[in-house]
């Protein structure tokens, strides 16, 4: 019987009438997890038998021992379920010439492998998957052994050995000629028996990856195998070079070396690759190889006859261009040379591997134009250029791609338009990816009936039209659609409520009207960043939605009840609209909801106290009019990663089952009207906290030193409250402050945090978007400056270091602990009662940027210290009882208003055009001057000459290369132009909002 995965059923003991049965096979039969049964051992006359992939569970019978006509046993299984206890049985079959039970359960058959030692014509040995140890391949088990020496194939992977192989378990087999001892732990270098058996230099297969193994190649295998036909040495920890003597392995035909650490090719790819007539596969990826393969050595007849099939090297730190000789191998059907540094242009001559199946250069430094000889690839399926600097528009040769069903084109700065020319024959086309380009237009008639059906349609930043396109309606396969930024303007046609998709993104575009009929199963839904208004739809629970995003639009009304019946909802921001009403109670049914923002609204009533048995773990409700306390329900949502209550009305104490919540990393109370006094259970519990915000509220009290434990946090700010008593010493002791290059927890979202300080004088909100890169779609900054508002995409939320305690009435001096923070950006303490000097150690907090301690009662010279903070950017020491004069130095000179010594009439200086009484100024530390008039203006000469031509330098590096350079000044202002349409869309929603706002309401 043939492999059948389709049959099931159960073994009946009427096989037993089939008394002259020699053969049976009932491999990949379904059994329904029965019994082996016992009968089987009663078919003496069986020499085949397979029950492989039959889903058995219980024992192997021993009864299997009384076929000692057996000269195949085949029982491997993937399920694990199958478990010998004795092994004793095995011995009996004399005839036995293969056997596999992988996946079998024998770890605790100790004597298995003494037991197979007794076999004396066994030829195949397949024991992978069986949790074998190191004990079960003992010189007590097998050294002595001479019954292996016929056995040609030996599968002992995945299974637990661990350090290295024991030298003696293959003194004898002399005939082996596969041996796989992938996926288990081997830690350290293989011993060198392959040299000291010789039977060994004989294998043709040898597999060991996926394992710890270190060091050298030649640690691992011997230069004497060149019998060798499939090498596999992939993910382990091999390094140095991959050596010169390889070229002895003239037989290779699959060689695999990822996921190591080799830094080069001893004498180059090019080497490597002649005079192997039968290499079919060759696959270098995700190693550390830095070599430049465009070179060549030599003539290129070692490359005649050749089979190459395979080539991957990517993620490597390959450099160069594109090398050419790889036109010989035009049996190339795979070439994987992406992530890696290539520069250059893509040689034309690519076009010229007629075999090529997919081709994949993404994620190097590409420049110039898409070859249009690319056309001439008829059997390509996949073409991934993304992430590189091509240029220029895409060749209309792409459209002859007949067979091409993957193509990313994305994150380049292509431009011109793509059109139906370029889809002409792509009938096969399942992957289309061609955002983030500079100044790509997609046109198509409005009657364009595709040749294809996408899967995934994906053009962000591309300019597809003011509509949204009709030809969509005809890809009723695809399952992600992503429009971002695509200039879509005007309402959503009602065809799109028919079609299925679990993707939908139309974000940052200008979409009017009221949302449409949306697909009822769709797992992300992002219309945000729109101007679409109107009142949710009361029916818009019936969309089985996972993650629904309508955040940053006009939305009015009250929130639908029927949200709630959105049972399978995990992520729903309706953030920045005109909600209003209270927050329903029926919250209580989302249980699955995991980050919930209805931030920037006008809601108001209390918070729903139903939130015990969720697994939120963000929870954003700032900026809208709640009032009453905190419910105590919150204190049960045990995962709550961040918290945002800030901008509302809230009143009361912090409640006690708040400190249940403590795997907080971001609590944001400010600008309501907490009181009290702060909670001591605020200690090292909450050990993940990096942002606690208790700013413009009614607390009372002391600062609890227990805050002082909170040993990563970053921002501290409890402005604008009662806060009484001195400034604890042990503040200054916080980790988090001093060293800023912890890594952030990975399971919080931090690109949707935004967190409002106040620093250099003004309001900012913070996120973490450009920490690696820009997204506009969620990244925003809030500030205050001069009484207006302002809106920015810079600053870094997890790069900001804090600490504003202004506005209270702290008294005491100011503690030096408090200049061990090291990693400050800001530091706050203006409007209390503070007196004393300033530390003599301010200068030691070398990041620090701004600078407040205004309207307190601080005296003393200003410390010397001050005049080095190299960042020091806003500086206010006014109304204080400052004396002396006031430092000089390069960066505080930089400070130039008054205002910021101002209320201090015993500080003199230039600045204040008021003369110290003392000839010569405090200056800054590390300060030389001459006295001699001459030498002083030499030296301000030099500087300005100095600075002169570092502005030369800097100007011409900068437009000197926009000049010579084409492909880079097209690129520039082609992001220039992106930059500004982005801007546009922005501004176009603001200001439509802002038009909205001011228009009186119908009465």
């Amino acid at each position: 019987m043939a492999h059948n995965f389709s049959m099931f059923g159960e073994l009946n003991s009427s096989l037993l009438n089939l008394r002259c049965l020699t053969y049976l096979d009932l491999s990949g039969i379904y059994f329904e997890h029965g019994r082996m049964p016992k009968f089987l051992g009663l078919m003496k006359q069986l020499r085949y038998l397979d029950l492989s992939l039959g889903n058995f569970h219980g024992t192997v019978p021993q009864q299997l021992g009384n076929l000692t006509e057996l000269q195949v046993l085949d029982l491997h299984d993937d399920d694990g379920d199958l478990v010998i206890d004795d092994t004793q049985w095995v011995s009996h079959l004399q005839s036995l010439n293969y056997l596999d039970i992988s996946g079998l359960k024998i770890a605790r058959a100790r004597d298995l492998m003494q037991v197979i030692n007794t076999l004396p014509s066994l030829s195949h040995l397949g024991i992978s998957a069986c949790g074998l140890h190191n004990f079960h391949l003992s010189s007590i088990h097998l050294g002595n052994s001479t019954s292996l020496v016929h056995l040609q194939s030996l599968d002992l992977s995945r299974n637990r050995l661990g350090g290295p192989i024991p030298n003696d378990i293959f003194y004898n087999m002399t005939s082996l000629g596969y041996l796989d001892l992938s996926l288990n732990s081997i830690n350290s270098s293989i011993p060198m028996w392959f040299d000291k058996f010789p039977g060994l230099v004989h294998l043709q297969y040898l597999d060991l990856s996926y394992n710890f193994l270190k060091g050298t190649i030649a640690n691992v295998i011997s230069q004497n195998m060149t019998s060798l036909q499939h090498l596999d040495l992939s993910w382990n920890s091999l390094d140095s070079s991959i050596p010169t003597w390889f070229d002895k392995f003239t037989r290779l035909v699959d060689v695999n070396l990822e996921g190591n650490h080799f830094l080069s090719i001893e004498g180059g790819l090019f080497s490597f690759l002649k005079n192997k007539k039968d290499l079919k596969s060759l696959r270098l990826g995700y190693n550390l190889i830095g070599d430049d393969i465009s070179t060549s050595q030599g003539i290129s007849s070692g490359f005649i006859d050749n089979n190459l099939v395979c080539l991957t090297l990517d993620s490597n730190f390959l450099r160069g261009s594109l090398p050419n000789w790889l036109v010989h191998f035009t049996l190339l059907r795979i070439l994987w040379l992406s992530y890696n540094f290539f520069s250059g242009p893509i040689p034309e001559i690519i076009g010229a591997l007629p075999n090529l199946v997919t081709l994949d250069l993404s994620g190097n430094q590409l420049n110039g134009t898409i070859p249009s000889s690319l056309g001439q690839l008829r059997a390509l399926q996949g073409l991934c250029l993304y992430n590189n600097h091509l240029s220029g528009a895409i060749p209309d040769s792409l459209g002859e791609l007949s067979q091409l069903s993957v193509l990313h084109l994305f994150g380049n700065s292509l431009g011109g338009a793509i059109s139906e020319i370029h889809f002409s024959n792509l009938s096969r086309l399942q992957y289309l990816d061609i955002s983030n380009n500079d100044n790509l237009t997609f046109k198509a008639e409005h009657s364009w009936i595709p040749p294809f059906q996408l899967k995934i349609i994906r053009m962000d930043s591309c300019k597809i039209g003011s509509t949204f396109p009709q030809w969509m309606q005809t890809q009723v396969e695809v399952d992600d659609i992503s429009l971002f930024n695509a200039s879509i303007s005007g309402a959503l046609p009602k065809w799109l409520g028919n079609m299925t998709f679990n993707h939908f993104n139309l974000s940052f575009n200008q979409i009017t009207g009221p949302l449409p009929n949306i697909s009822s199963h769709c797992d992300i839904l992002d219309l945000s960043y729109n101007l679409i208004s109107g009142p949710l739809p009361a029916h818009i629970g019936e969309i089985y939605v996972d993650t629904l995003f309508l955040n940053d639009n006009f939305f009015n009304g009250t929130i639908p009840s029927s949200l709630c019946d959105m049972s399978k909802l995990s992520d729903l921001n309706l953030g920045d609209n005109e909600l209003s009403g209270s927050i329903p109670d029926c919250w209580c049914d989302l249980s699955k909801l995991s980050d919930l923002n209805l931030g920037g609204n006008e809601l108001s009533g209390s918070i729903p106290d139903c939130w015990k048995g969720f697994r939120l773990s963000h929870l954003t409700l700032s900026f809208n009019k709640l009032s009453e306390v905190i419910p105590s329900s919150i204190g049960s949502l045990y995962q709550l990663s961040t918290l945002h209550l800030n901008g509302n009305r809230l009143n009361g104490e912090l409640p006690l089952a708040l400190s249940n919540c403590t795997s907080l990393v971001i609590l944001d109370l400010g600008e309501n009207n907490f009181s009290g006094s702060i909670p001591t259970w605020f200690n090292e519990s909450f050990f993940l906290l990096k942002i606690v915000r208790l700013r413009e509220n009614s607390f009372t009290g002391r600062i609890p030193p227990q805050l002082c434990s909170l040993s990563g946090l970053q921002i501290l700010d409890m402005a604008v409250n009662n806060f009484t008593g001195t400034i604890p010493r042990c503040l200054g002791h916080i980790s988090g402050m001093k060293n800023f290059d912890q890594d952030i927890p990975s399971h919080l979202g931090w690109n949707r945090e935004p967190a409002v300080e106040i620093i250099k004088g003004k309001y900012n909100a913070y996120t973490k978007e450009n920490l690696s890169h820009l997204n506009w779609n969620r990244e925003h900054v809030v500030e205050i400056m001069k009484g207006r508002y302002e809106e920015y995409t810079k600053t870094v939320l997890q790069l900001v270091v804090n600490l504003d305690l202004s506005s209270n009435n702290l008294i005491g001096p100011i503690p030096k602990e408090l200049t061990l923070l090291t990693g400050m950006h800001g530091l706050n303490l203006s409007h209390n009662l503070l007196f004393g000097d300033i530390p003599i150690g301010i200068g030691d907090i070398k990041s620090l940027e701004s600078l407040d301690l205004a309207n307190n009662h601080l005296s003393g010279t200003i410390p010397k210290g001050i005049s080095v903070l190299t960042f020091l950017s806003h500086l206010n020491l006014s109304h204080n009882n400052f004396t002396g004069q006031i430092p000089k130095g390069n960066q505080i000179q930089t400070l130039d208003d008054p205002s910021i010594y101002a209320g201090n009439p015993l500080l003199c200086g230039d600045l204040l055009r008021r003369k110290c009484p003392s000839a010569e100024a405090p200056q800054a530390p590390n300060t030389s001057h001459s006295e001699d008039t001459r030498e002083e203006t030499k030296l301000k000469l030099l500087f300005y000459l100095v600075v002169m031509l570092g502005f030369a330098i800097g100007f011409w590096s900068f437009f000197g290369v926009l000049h010579f350079k084409k492909d880079w000044r097209c690129a520039y202002f082609s992001f220039v132009d992106q930059v500004i349409d982005k801007a546009c869309v922005v501004t176009a929603v603001k200001v439509a909002k802002l038009k909205r706002l001011r228009q009186p309401s119908s009465t």
